[in-house]
């Protein structure tokens, strides 16, 4: 993983701290995986733009091969993390945007 500044990002009721790694809805902290953490932030960072599927597998484990179903998890959870609110959206046979 790659070292980050003190970035903070605020969309609606939450906050993403880059150099944390801490997701908070409204001041409380959204307990996540480090992996979703990662890729939440790939995301955020890319915002407006597709991240495909490809890159996010290879930027979230270099070392280690995942399956695209993993990625599919992360966004289920980041999805069920955020409630009503439609922040990531699936870009079909490409990949996902932070929105």
């Amino acid at each position: 993983m790659s070292h980050r500044t003190a970035v903070t990002y605020e969309f609606g009721e939450f906050r993403l701290e880059a150099s944390n790694h801490l997701l908070l809805r409204n001041g409380e902290v959204v307990s996540l995986p480090p992996k979703v953490i990662e890729m939440l932030l790939m995301l955020v960072e890319e915002h407006g733009q597709v991240v495909s599927k490809d890159d996010l597998l290879e930027r979230l484990s270099p070392n280690t091969v995942i399956e695209e179903g993993n990625l599919t998890q992360y966004i289920y959870t980041l999805r069920r993390a955020f409630g009503q609110k439609s922040y990531i959206e699936t870009v079909p046979k490409r990949g996902y945007r932070f929105a």
